[in-house]
């Protein structure tokens, strides 16, 4: 390594002594012509350097004008993000004030219903007590319907697991078979979704239709075991 730096160090003093060599052989006005030239070049040099200086500068602005950009978005996106979050927590809060606000009505009903009950009954009181009921249950399904909401239909339909929950299936010779025979719990609509199924009976048919039906399952069920027998025996 020391060989090479003193190669490096030897051929620049070569070099500053051909280049001073150089300089003695020209003459003047071609010395001041070099000079005018280096000086034109050294300036050139410093022009470009001071515009190269000025486009760092100008990027250097435009780039804190980019993150200043994005601090404002970022932030105006934070301000969008909370508004709609209250305004979406303002609906679900109010979302059902209408209805709230129509119900008020069958409560004030009932709490009037409710001072007649202490009175002593007799069967003209009863009457329009119950006459006043209907009235208020009247007036709760209809503000309820205007909300979508509608009865399932059950009895004398025929039984559709969508809408329909069979908690019991019995004999019948009044209803055909996979019938609703009886609704035990009333089912509903909101709008066009089942809210809640009807709970229901169904009927399996007649009762000779079950013996019928019974008696081919056991006829078919034996005629398989001796299949099944037969050809135990014919392996043999």
């Amino acid at each position: 390594m020391n060989c090479n730096k003193q190669q490096r160090e030897d051929n620049q003093i070569d070099y500053n002594d051909n280049q001073v060599g150089k300089y003695k052989k020209m003459k003047k006005r071609e010395l001041l012509e070099e000079m005018v030239s280096r000086d034109k070049q050294l300036k050139e040099v410093e022009d470009s350097l001071k515009r190269a200086e000025a486009e760092l500068e100008k990027y250097k602005e435009q780039e804190k004008s980019y993150k200043e950009q994005l601090l404002r978005m970022q932030a105006d996106f934070e301000n969008y993000r909370k508004r709609e979050e209250k305004k979406k927590q303002e609906f679900m809060d109010y979302a059902k004030q209408d209805l709230i606000y129509q119900l008020l009505s069958v409560v004030d009903n009932l709490e009037r219903a409710s001072c007649y009950t202490g009175d002593q009954p007799d069967e003209k009181h009863l009457e329009n007590i119950k006459e006043g009921l209907k009235g208020i249950l009247r007036d709760f399904q209809n503000i309820l319907e205007k909300e979508g909401l509608k009865p399932i239909k059950a009895i004398g339909e025929k039984f559709d697991p969508y809408c329909h929950e069979a908690i019991m299936h019995v004999p019948s010779d009044q209803f055909p078979e996979d019938t609703v025979m009886e609704e035990l719990i009333k089912g509903y609509y909101l709008k066009s979704k089942v809210l809640r199924p009807s709970l229901v009976k169904v009927s399996k048919g007649t009762e000779e239709k079950q013996k019928d039906h019974t008696s081919k399952i056991e006829d078919r069920k034996e005629k398989e075991d001796n299949s099944e027998n037969n050809n135990t025996t014919e392996k043999k």
